[in-house]
């Protein structure tokens, strides 16, 4: 499932997803998220999602992948103020790549595109290791909610430069 040859994940060619892609979406999903079932004992909520319902409620993005898979989607909702990453989905063989870290630029380059000035995201309280990596990417904890039995941390970026 790795990304072509030649094909760094710097220069990893980031596309708006389509229907074509239900399958391979829906594929993807399970397989990033799945090692997080025995921790929090359910689906996380990207998981537990249907690709068509992504598809239809989010704007989704994609990078192909080799033997007809994705190497990676991000899935994001623009709001007023700021734009949301739903999802941020790496195929298991392309995890530690940076091409998880690629998705967050480009959502942060989406997000300048539009004038906005903020990105967010949440992420389980229990995945202490992405809160460490988005707190080291710049985003802060802004609050703690309570989501169908689940603790979710949501985290805020300015994109706002200073001087």
């Amino acid at each position: 499932m790795s990304l072509p040859a030649g094909d760094p994940v710097s220069e990893a060619r980031i596309r708006r997803a389509a229907a074509r892609d239900e399958a391979r979406l829906g594929a993807l999903q399970k397989r990033a998220y799945v090692k997080y079932v025995p921790r929090i004992g359910a689906e996380p909520q990207p998981m537990a999602e249907t690709a068509a319902t992504l598809l239809q409620a989010y704007e989704v993005w994609v990078v192909d992948g080799v033997e007809d898979g994705l190497a990676g989607a991000l899935v994001l909702r623009s709001a007023p103020d700021h734009l949301l990453i739903w999802s941020v989905a790496v195929d298991p063989t392309q995890q530690g790549t940076g091409l998880g870290r690629r998705l967050l630029d480009f959502a942060e380059e989406q997000a300048r595109a539009r004038g906005l000035n903020e990105v967010r995201l949440y992420t389980n309280a229990q995945f202490t290791e992405n809160r460490e990596l988005y707190a080291h990417l710049g985003y802060a904890e802004t609050g703690l909610e309570t989501f169908e039995g689940r603790e979710l941390v949501h985290m805020a970026k300015s994109l706002v430069a200073t001087a």
